[in-house]
């Protein structure tokens, strides 16, 4: 049963040091809008071609009716009605046109155009935060000895620092990748949201649709604040703890503060896609809940 445990606690995955898995996902991530962004285009611009002609058909009607009064007080067709018309029509054609081809002068469609900026927040706070977190997680739970089967305690403490390090790791993995997939799988369903703009009815959802999309966006921009913060943090605390040295006697003199550590780590790391939504609204909170039910789960 020991040496059951151990195997389990050595097949927790870590991530390689040095690989930059912001860049891959972001690659990942414009491969699947870009090869199959278009999909849903054709339909979009039909449901816009309907829509448009529902409303003019809406607005005829209303000026036809205007002047049926007891009065019989003549209205004016209003240039004002047909020209906000005009102009939200063609800012929804433009929507639809750019939201895969590249905009004029940029190397992006509208679909990448949140995930352009969440990236270019995350080179500001340095990219490779990532990586070196990732490589001292892993470093860790490398340099850590496994200890004879004939030592209980050093057995457990083992494996509970072999379970805390993955657990870290992939909470880590979980809240990055999951805020690119979901970004990707909203981004797809961009042209049939986007003639809803036409409507006063269901105008809230292409802006909820909008909402939702900068949300997802943003939950890499936060979680790579978070990240900045902590790998400082996280790299000062395990220097000056072990420098250098990851033995059992270490590990079982510093286990509380370690376990403490890493314990608000991955309950602040479950907690981004909630700060995400406060701060940028749309549905962030549903990355969360997959971190949550990871949590439990373990």
């Amino acid at each position: 049963m020991v040496a059951h445990v151990l195997t389990l606690a050595m097949s927790i995955p870590n991530a390689g040091p040095g690989v930059d898995w912001l860049s891959q996902f972001s690659a990942n991530l414009s491969n699947l809008t870009t090869q199959n962004g278009g999909a849903l285009t054709q339909i979009g611009l039909t449901e816009l071609s309907f829509v448009s002609l529902m409303v003019l058909v809406s607005m005829v009607v209303s000026w036809s009716t205007a002047s049926m009064t007891l009065h019989f007080h003549h209205q004016p067709v209003r240039a004002g009605d047909l020209t906000q018309f005009m102009v939200r029509l063609i800012f929804c054609l433009l929507l639809e046109n750019y939201w895969v081809t590249p905009i004029p002068g940029a190397s992006f469609g509208l679909n990448h155009l949140f995930s352009y900026i969440a990236q270019s927040i995350v080179t500001a706070l340095d990219q490779n935060s990532l990586s070196t977190l990732q490589h001292l997680i892993k470093t860790a739970g490398d340099n850590t000895a496994q200890p004879a089967l004939t030592a209980p305690r050093e057995l457990l403490c083992y494996f509970i620092v072999q379970v805390l390090l993955g657990l870290a790791a992939a909470i880590l993995f979980l809240i990055n990748v999951s805020s690119y997939i979901f970004y990707g799988v909203c981004a797809l369903f961009g042209p049939i949201f986007i003639p809803l703009y036409m409507t006063a009815t269901f105008r809230a959802k292409f802006l909820n649709f909008v909402d939702v999309l900068l949300g997802f966006a943003m939950i890499r921009a936060v979680a790579a604040a978070f990240i900045f913060v902590w790998a400082g943090f996280m790299n000062g605390f395990i220097q000056q703890t072990f420098n250098d040295d990851y033995s059992m006697e270490k590990w079982l003199l510093n286990l509380i503060p370690c376990v403490m550590v890493f314990i608000a780590f991955i309950l602040n790391m479950l907690f981004i896609p909630a700060i995400t939504q406060t701060l940028f609204g749309g549905g962030a909170g549903l990355t969360g809940k997959m971190g949550e039910m990871i949590a439990k789960s373990t």
